[in-house]
């Protein structure tokens, strides 16, 4: 299979851990401006516009690392290739049958794992407690989009592990297991 070299995103989860990790560092990192922006204003209403920006700069981060740059060594370029190959497994629901590509999917499984289950549950928190935030200084507007967001984060976590669950059961099946 050829697979041509990217750089692809420094973090190994699977979705959608990648999306929520990245949307918790923008939104920390629109905070302090945020905050200073509203210094006469309510810190609360910082939060939310805080979260808003987290939410749209998480998913540009996640696309612009994951598509631009070329792997510093050789290392890093075999291992964003046996973690597009576990993606393309994933969505295929077939194990590789190259050996050395079907161990690349094994070792990347439970880094999908991770991803389902930081998803899950860190978008949950992230956005539920968002969503009670913009409700309380009334931006209704902001936590129906957090709500939308957060529906879309639990779906992907859901389609993922139903994902990784078939594709264990036929790794097992081809190991003999």
């Amino acid at each position: 299979m050829s697979v041509t070299p990217r750089r692809g995103s420094p973090v190994r989860l699977g979705p959608p851990g990648s999306y929520v990790m990245f949307m918790l560092i923008a939104g920390l990192c629109w905070l302090p401006l945020r905050l200073w922006d509203e210094r006469d204003g309510s810190a609360l209403v910082a939060v939310v516009r805080a979260g808003l920006g987290g939410v749209i700069w998480g998913f540009l981060f996640l696309f612009i690392l994951g598509r631009w740059g070329e792997p510093r060594t050789p290392a890093e370029a075999e291992r964003n290739a046996g973690w597009r190959l576990t993606m393309a497994a994933l969505r295929r629901g077939e194990p590789p049958t190259d050996e050395a590509d079907l161990a690349a999917v094994t070792d990347n499984l439970p880094a999908v794992r991770r991803g389902v289950l930081l998803g899950a549950v860190g978008g949950t928190v992230l956005l539920g407690v968002l969503i009670v935030i913009a409700l309380h200084v009334g931006w209704t507007g902001s936590a129906i989009g957090f709500g939308v967001v957060l529906v879309a984060v639990l779906a992907q976590a859901a389609r993922t592990r139903h994902r990784e669950r078939r594709l264990r059961a036929r790794l097992a099946s081809v190991q003999g297991g």
